[in-house]
């Protein structure tokens, strides 16, 4: 591959499917403009992100969460004068172009559903705090609840970091808080909670109801389908090759921020409280 003529997509993140989609986006606009695209995802594989900037020699460089608001990589970029697509950016708006979507309004939306339907006991399975759209759907599910006159039970919080077993590892806690319904801020550790559940006996969405987030592959495979907010990873990708397509060798191109919309998916994760078996939960 000519580096001269690619696009470096650039990741540290646990959620390969997240990763593939984006490159899906990226590679439909990259490519009839003549760009090949490099994907690296560091995640697990002992390798620093910042080892790879400093070792390519590409045309224009994508960066997800949570490199995406690493200052650090921004500099590197900066200095090496290429076009830079930033993906759910929330730090430093001024700093290169950014594709993102609405986080706060997305985990507040789905949350709102849970309480639309009779949930107030709403546990959450936080991201990694290394991620700040963590920050932005722990927010949105506050916001959520504040909106019924509910605060946040802090027995009804617990930490993963996005991958599937963190949610197996941290859903007994959320358990043992008898919510009746939980947010999982990714699908990953949706069907990790949804793997505890039925070691133990617990029935989705008959005991607790359960929401994600992203859309990935795992929600339809999971038993029940998911219920979760369909993140555009593969729009973002497109619009993301499309700036750096209008930007590549092109100096001083001013940069733009675009915002992609997101939806909720219904799938069967999520029951009326008045049709499960008990108000207080499990």
């Amino acid at each position: 591959m000519n580096a001269a003529r690619s696009i470096l997509l650039l990741s540290d993140n646990p959620g390969e499917d997240y990763v593939s989609r984006v490159r899906l986006g990226l590679e439909r606009t990259c490519r009839p403009a003549g760009l090949g695209v490099e994907a690296v995802n560091v995640y697990g594989r002992g390798t620093k992100a910042i080892d790879v900037l400093r070792a390519s020699d590409h045309a224009g460089i994508v960066l997800t969460p949570p490199l995406s608001d690493d200052r650090p990589l921004l500099s590197i970029v900066e200095a090496r004068g290429v076009p830079m697509v930033r993906i759910a950016a929330l730090l430093d708006p001024d700093r290169g172009n950014i594709v993102g979507m609405d986080e706060f309004a997305a985990a507040s939306a789905i949350v709102g559903q849970l309480t639309e339907r009779g949930h107030r006991r709403i546990a959450i399975l936080r991201g990694p705090q290394s991620h700040l759209v963590s920050l932005r759907r722990y927010n949105g599910y506050a916001n959520a609840l504040g909106a019924k006159g509910l605060r946040v039970d802090q027995s009804l919080v617990a930490q993963g970091d996005f991958t599937r077993e963190s949610g197996k590892r941290e859903a007994p806690k959320l358990f043992a808080a008898k919510p009746t319904a939980i947010f999982a801020s990714n699908d990953e550790m949706a069907a990790g909670i949804i793997d505890a559940a039925n070691e133990a006996g617990i029935a989705v969405p008959g005991d607790i109801s359960l929401v994600g987030y992203d859309d990935n592959a795992v929600a339809t495979k999971v038993r029940p389908q998911l219920t979760t907010v369909r993140q555009p990873c593969e729009g973002m990708g497109e619009a993301a090759g499309k700036l750096l397509a209008d930007q590549v060798g092109r100096h001083g191109a001013q940069s733009r921020q675009v915002s992609v919309p997101f939806d909720i998916v219904e799938r069967q994760s999520v029951s009326d409280l008045k049709e499960q078996g008990s108000a207080d939960g499990v």
